[in-house]
């Protein structure tokens, strides 16, 4: 009977080290969702091309391009937010002939860019307290330039004249400085994400990894009352891999007025420009892009932000 109970002791106690020793599984979002852009693992990628895709099948991208020609599927583990909802990375790429015809005429020769939309500007996401999730990882063999300046995600006003935020890498152009002071961004590290305010200050950066995952939140405070703030704001939150979300920057005073839309994708910016919309250089062969997984946008009020060190308040 010893032998029997101890046997049994022993076995409890090897499936304890077992559990223990195995991760946990990715978070999935437990806060309302308002838009949802993953895409489940059976979709086929002419999908982007319909209007059973969550993003906008007509923009934004080459003319000539069809997004099942623009979009891949990395041979990647999905991201934190992917994995529970059987969802699959997608990956945004662009080439010498992504060259967007705003108005289908302007021809927009100063940029190389694709960019999924999810929303259409006047949406829900516009409203209340809301997070932007994403996350982005990097492809070896589709490299960016950062010799360059790129917006990878950002948040476009409905007048196109600005954006409420944005992700960006590179060396950033001198054309984007701060609007309201004298100083310069252009001498950031190349090699470090910023995150930009709707006046282009570098509210937040780090570097990128070149290895594996990296999971962001963009809050935007609409209704002004974010932590008993009494302007609109927005806050950001990081974390890599499987790791829970953290905020690397306090709530901070941003115009999110206009409305807009969440882009995701590649824009890349020319060096040598002074318009940098319609002139500049842009090397030929070009053949880049971004891996992203997790995108979605939630409704945070009530302290509500999927997988961060908040989610225990809901």
């Amino acid at each position: 009977m010893l032998m029997v109970a101890m046997n049994g002791f022993l076995a409890v106690a090897a499936f304890l080290s077992l559990a223990l020793a195995v991760p946990k599984s990715p978070l999935s979002p437990k806060c309302p969702i308002i838009l949802d852009g993953r895409i489940p693992k059976d979709t086929p990628v002419s999908t982007f091309d319909t209007d059973a895709s969550p993003f906008d099948p007509k923009y934004t991208k080459g003319q000539n391009l069809t997004w099942s020609q623009i979009i891949k599927y990395p041979r990647v583990a999905p991201s934190k937010f992917d994995d529970e909802v059987n969802a699959r990375p997608i990956e945004v790429t662009i080439n010498d002939q992504s060259l967007f015809a705003s108005g289908g005429t302007n021809v927009q020769y100063g940029f190389r860019r694709a960019g999924l939309l999810l929303g259409n500007g006047s949406d829900a996401s516009n409203t209340g307290i809301r997070t932007f999730h994403w996350s982005i990882r990097q492809d070896p063999s589709r490299k960016l330039n950062l010799t360059h300046e790129y917006m990878l995600v950002w948040h476009e006003a409905n007048d196109f004249a600005s954006n409420q935020w944005s992700l960006n890498a590179g060396i950033l152009l001198e054309q984007d400085k701060p609007k309201d002071t004298n100083g310069s961004t252009t001498g950031l590290d190349k090699s470090l994400w910023k995150i930009l305010d709707r006046k282009n200050n570098v509210i937040w950066t780090g570097l990128i990894d070149l290895y594996g995952w990296e999971n962001f939140g963009i809050l935007m405070d609409h209704e002004k009352n974010w932590q008993l703030t009494n302007v609109s704001t927005i806050q950001v939150f990081y974390s890599k891999g499987y790791y829970p979300l953290q905020s690397v920057t306090k709530s901070i005073s941003n115009d999110n007025s206009g409305g807009g839309q969440f882009q995701i994708g590649v824009l890349k910016k020319p060096t040598e420009t002074e318009s940098v919309v319609f002139d500049g250089f842009q090397e030929a062969g070009i053949d880049e892009g971004q891996i992203y997984g997790g995108i979605f946008v939630e409704n945070s009020a009530q302290d509500c932000i999927s997988g961060s060190e908040f989610q225990s308040h809901i």
